[in-house]
């Protein structure tokens, strides 16, 4: 059996750990139900829909944003720039939600675009706000500033020498911050890790950017020192190689494949190969990866998301290219 995998990058980015980084700001509008109250019919979905396109989109305004409908009839209207998504969603959880996001680390910038059009909406639209409890939300866990901060980071040194759950553990034991798996899954998947800040509510916008950007530095820093010690070390790049073989063989013997397993081997895979602690194209004891995955991929229970992850590891599975 033969199974490969094309890779977007051709060439090691030693030391670079994979980030995506998401600021979101919940808003809802005066006098109108929540968007999770059974009071709010259509009606109110237009309503909303109507003040939130009249502010972004009358005269003048200049955004440069484009109105988007999904399948769920969610309107949102959005701007792709350098990488950078950036725009309002409607009715996800609050009347709106402004966002930026990208596949690179957080940056100030960002943040900063994020508030600024915050502050211009609010001159044409009345938010939801009480001078005790700030802007008010569907969910607690937004109330205040309605500011969440969301970094996912991967992981595969951190997982490999201490373990998930070692690294969760520590994590964990900063109860200022929320650590999951991707999209919220209880154990990591592909070693990516998902935190947000756990308060909204009595700190400022400033100390949650600041809080976010602090613990990003720190777990960065640290799975690149482990990731030089896995590069520099004879013995250390022998162990991976042979721990992806194995793996590998295991997946191709199994009949019952889990989804974590899969993605967890084309993690440590991906990492092996960015690090340059074994090449591309250099295979591993004839064993291949392509179709192989991607079919096993269409049965398990995480499908939904392994579109996502598989573009975060920046692996296409598709043309046939590198073997494994």
């Amino acid at each position: 059996m033969r199974m490969c995998i094309p890779w977007k990058k051709t060439l090691p980015s030693l030391g670079v750990v994979r980030e995506k980084t998401q600021i979101v700001l919940a808003r809802n509008l005066e006098g109108l139900p929540f968007p999770s109250s059974r009071f709010f019919h259509p009606l109110f979905s237009e309503e909303v829909e109507r003040r939130v396109t009249e502010a972004i989109c009358g005269e003048g305004r200049g955004f440069g944003f484009f109105r988007r409908q999904n399948k769920e009839g969610t309107v949102s209207f959005v701007r792709e720039r350098k990488g950078q998504k950036f725009g309002v969603v409607l009715g996800s959880g609050d009347h709106l939600r402004i966002f930026s996001e990208r596949m690179a680390p957080l940056r100030r910038a960002d943040f900063e675009a994020v508030r600024r059009l915050d502050r211009w909406l609010e001159r044409f639209l009345d938010y939801a706000f009480d001078p005790q409890w700030g802007y008010l939300t569907a969910s607690p866990w937004w109330m205040g500033t309605g500011l969440k901060i969301f970094v996912w980071l991967h992981l595969p040194a951190l997982s490999l020498v201490y373990g998930e759950d070692q690294v969760l553990q520590w994590f964990r034991e900063r109860q200022e911050f929320v650590v999951s798996g991707y999209g919220g899954t209880k154990e990591p998947v592909a070693h990516v890790f998902e935190i947000t800040n756990r308060y909204t509510l009595g700190v400022t916008e400033e100390e949650i950017f600041q809080g976010m950007s602090w613990i990003e530095r720190k777990v960065v820093q640290w799975e690149r020192s482990i990731r030089e010690i896995l590069r520099n070390s004879d013995l250390h790049r022998k162990t991976l190689l042979e721990k992806v073989q194995e793996a590998g063989k295991d997946l191709v013997r199994e009949g019952d494949i889990k989804g974590k397993k899969v993605l967890d081997f084309l993690s440590l895979l991906c990492f092996g190969q960015e690090e340059g602690i074994f090449a591309q194209r250099r295979g591993c004891n004839g064993m291949s990866v392509g179709a192989w995955v991607e079919e096993r991929l269409k049965t398990i229970p995480l499908r939904g998301m392994c579109g996502d992850i598989l573009e975060f590891l920046g692996v296409s599975l598709g043309r046939i290219r590198d073997d494994v």
